[in-house]
């Protein structure tokens, strides 16, 4: 069951793709860097390019990004109580993607216990931000930098 939940992830990830090049995404997104005794959470999603990034997701119609935030954290990571969020800033997507808008948010966890969801996350893992997990996905070394952990530059 969870191979087939993964794979409609997959499908799903796949066709918003295809849709993007007719028409490329107005949406935003809200990711999270979370940090907990100086070491940052980057997760592997079971869908898209095999790479670590930031938790996070989709900010839904008429949703606040910090409500998102907190929405998918919930979702991804099973992170129900979460101290306040701070607003790091945004990035825009790359060349045709320039309409996508992702807010980025500092968040200061208390513990590392996660109970990450099986079908949306295939790996989670805390990393020094000097020694970061590779391949890692573009955005993430600007929001660590934006949250004053500075990423090793990549190998």
């Amino acid at each position: 069951m969870l191979r087939l939940r993964r794979l409609a992830y997959r499908i799903a990830f796949r066709l918003l793709w295809l849709a993007a090049f007719v028409r490329p995404p107005r949406g935003q997104g809200a990711k999270a860097v979370l940090v907990c005794g100086g070491e940052v959470l980057l997760v592997r999603h079971s869908y898209g390019p095999n790479r670590w990034e930031l938790p996070g997701g989709g900010v839904r119609r008429r949703e606040e990004p910090a409500a998102a935030l907190r929405r998918e954290l919930r979702e991804e990571l099973g992170l129900d109580a979460l101290p306040d969020p701070v607003e790091l800033g945004f990035h825009h997507g790359p060349g045709r993607f320039r309409r996508h808008r992702t807010h980025l948010y500092r968040v200061e966890l208390p513990s590392r216990a996660l109970r990450p969801d099986p079908v949306e996350i295939v790996e989670a893992r805390w990393c020094d931000p000097a020694a970061i997990a590779e391949p890692l996905a573009a955005p993430v070394r600007e929001a660590l930098r934006a949250a004053g952990l500075a990423a090793a530059p990549p190998s």
